[in-house]
């Protein structure tokens, strides 16, 4: 249990919550320099339900999950924001490619901030919470509002490779 303790305490100097945040603000910049800006919260929020969740994995010796969740109403305004087109134009697909692509743009940051980081998976959507490894943790969170919406950033890091 203490070599699992120490594991996570390693991860966790790697991928911390400011991190996290100057990830997110640089893809918001760049992405979303157009629009409103992500306000971060100081406390933890929920996402109200409906909602959609963007996952990405990272596999290697230390495995883990990229999230954000978001408010369905708001996925798509936000999708229209980073293909900058009108929201009318836009269908389920493009969304959920859109949302992955923001997960998958913030996983490819993560993972250059762990060592040992194996492959980025492919983007995932669903419409719950994140269901991560049962040995994960997690190692950063950003709690962000858009346009009075709030949107979730997770880091989930396995303490091994196991």
């Amino acid at each position: 249990m203490t070599q699992e303790i120490e594991q996570f305490e390693q991860v966790g100097d790697y991928v911390e919550d400011d991190a996290l945040a100057q990830i997110v603000d640089q893809m918001w910049q760049s992405y979303f320099g157009h629009v409103e800006p992500l306000l971060p919260a100081f406390d933890p929020q929920e996402v109200p339900a409906p909602l959609l969740c963007a996952s990405v994995g990272i596999s290697g010796a230390r495995p883990g999950l990229v999230t954000v969740l978001v408010q369905k109403a708001v996925s798509k305004p936000l999708a229209a924001a980073l293909l900058q087109e009108d929201e009318a134009d836009l269908g389920d697909d493009d969304v959920y490619d859109a949302l992955g692509e923001v997960a998958n743009i913030i996983g490819g940051n993560i993972k250059a901030l762990v060592p040992d980081a194996g492959a980025l998976g492919l983007p995932a959507i669903a419409e719950a919470p994140p269901l991560p490894r049962s040995n994960s943790r997690c190692a950063a969170r950003l709690d962000a509002n858009w346009q009075g919406n709030w949107i979730t950033f997770i880091v989930w890091l396995s303490g091994s490779g196991a």
